[in-house]
């Protein structure tokens, strides 16, 4: 009996050669992609190259882009055998999702393995925008006494501590909630949320968790003494938070965005740091990535990362074993769908088509 195929793309493993030397192997034929660029992927797609794959493997984020972006059109292309796009990484914006679904395609990505360490890039920046942290940090590294004397004077009369004060969170899935139980145990702050994908817990789910439903955007931002922001990049969250909203917000309010860059208007907020509408911000990932605004370069109230936010081995280690076990999960021996995944984006949407070609079938 032929094994069914994956198609592997971007980098080999790095950490998990146990999982994929051993059950993925023995169950799969595993197929590296050559293509160095989107059309010789496309024409490989064309001609069968990779012949009837089930699932594609991508175990690192950031390698394995190169035929990008996956729009329609590119995955029109796969083959009807295809049942399981399972990759690294967390956001998916670059992905179309509708596409995928209506094809009857999971898309899994590696939810849960970065949650711990993107939380704790948070509270890094939740308490440097409320103590000034990098404005120190900058007086610090400039080896200039006078620098260092001024700040060692003067921060103190800006800086606060965040312990009573109002997290705003926008967006509360799995690393939204992991930022609570932190803020709440370690920062005593108080939390109210909004989600845009209309996640609301039940009163005792807020009890047990900390946090209160505002009901809205607007309650959530006005309340806040300081915004943090874990939603996906999409087009309903694509420059949510933008002048009006930032309007809606206290005066001195702080601003944190460990999400995508898109989420946020840089443009405005800029504006609103030099009026002082906004005290203070910290991103750690960017509108125009790899491109930074200099304007923010410039601001010593400014906190800024390199998407960093989930950058720790055990995040690599987990995303590149979710990776393998969601097609595990999903893909049997023949290569028909024998279960679900543990991290699927699109995982009732995939359902509904299965149940409607089943149901189709049986007419």
């Amino acid at each position: 009996m032929t094994k069914p195929i994956i198609l592997h793309l971007g980098d080999p493993i790095t950490y998990n050669h146990d999982l994929y030397n051993g059950p993925l192997s023995t169950r799969f034929t595993i197929i590296r992609d050559d293509s160095p660029t989107r059309e010789a992927f496309i024409e490989a797609l064309k001609t069968n190259k990779y012949g009837p794959f089930v699932a594609i493997l991508r175990p690192h984020f950031s390698s394995g882009k190169t035929m990008g972006p996956w729009d329609a059109s590119l995955i029109s292309l796969l083959p009807p055998s295809t049942k399981i796009f399972s990759s690294a990484g967390a956001g998916y914006n670059d992905i179309s999702i509708p596409a995928l679904t209506s094809r009857g395609i999971y898309y899994t990505n590696g939810a849960g393995a970065s949650d711990e360490a993107v939380a704790d890039t948070t509270l890094y920046m939740i308490l440097s925008v409320f103590r000034n942290f990098t404005a120190s940090q900058i007086a610090a590294r400039s080896g200039d006494t006078e620098k260092f004397l001024d700040k060692h004077r003067n921060l103190a009369s800006v800086s606060e501590n965040p312990r009573g004060k109002v997290l705003g969170i926008i967006g509360l899935g799995r690393i939204g909630r992991e930022v609570v139980r932190k803020v709440r145990g370690g920062l005593g702050m108080e939390v109210v949320y909004f989600d845009a994908a209309g996640r609301v817990l039940t009163e005792e789910g807020e009890r047990e968790l900390g946090v209160k439903w505002a009901g809205s955007i607007r309650e959530v931002v006005e309340k806040a003494d300081c915004v943090s922001v874990h939603c996906p990049l999409n087009e309903g969250t694509k420059g949510l938070i933008d002048r009006e909203k930032i309007g809606w917000m206290k005066d001195g309010v702080r601003i944190v965005n460990v999400a995508r860059g898109g989420v946020v208007v840089e443009e405005d907020l800029v504006q609103a740091l030099r009026s002082g509408k906004v005290a203070a911000a910290a991103l750690d990932v960017h509108e125009f990535e790899p491109v930074v605004d200099k304007r923010l370069c410039e601001m010593e109230n400014v906190t800024l990362t390199t998407h960093v936010g989930g950058g720790a081995v055990e995040t690599r280690i987990g995303f590149e074993r979710l990776a393998m076990e969601n097609i595990l999960r999903v893909v049997g021996d023949d290569g028909e769908v024998v279960g679900e995944p543990l991290t699927a984006v699109n995982g009732r949407e995939v359902r509904e088509v299965w149940e409607g070609k089943n149901k189709n079938k049986e007419e």
